[in-house]
């Protein structure tokens, strides 16, 4: 019986943690793409004192999250995010659009796909 009640205390546990994470991952994620949809319209509209100050709260809000986002993820991905903002940094200081726009796009990828790929679900687990 104690095993029972141990392996059942265990998978709340593990499922409540689960959850905590997704929620975290999600609501810093959503947070990001909007910094990142701002940035992109600053670009597109060739405002680039704006962009760079939109860049400027997208790397504050990136460098709020990162510590966690290390904790809860693999530190490739962070790599990947951190790298990819590195370039768009260098790009819209350059203004360069095109190159930027395509930057943009792919940060928006390594962030955005983050919650989906380490939520809990049958397909993560097999």
């Amino acid at each position: 019986m104690k095993t029972m009640i141990f392996l059942v205390i265990s998978v709340i546990i593990f499922i409540g943690f689960a959850v905590w994470t997704q929620n975290i991952l999600v609501s810093s994620a959503a947070d990001l793409g909007q910094h990142l949809d701002r940035l992109e319209s600053a670009v597109k509209n060739d405002n680039w004192e704006s962009a760079g100050n939109r860049l400027e709260a997208l790397t504050r809000v990136w460098n709020e999250n990162r510590d966690i986002w290390q904790i809860l993820i693999n530190h490739e991905e962070v790599d990947n995010i951190d790298s990819t903002l590195a370039r768009v940094k260098q790009l819209v200081e350059v203004r360069e659009k095109t190159d930027s726009l395509a930057e943009i796009a792919v940060l928006k990828l390594f962030i955005l796909h983050i919650p989906e790929k380490e939520s809990l679900s049958i397909v993560n687990i097999i």
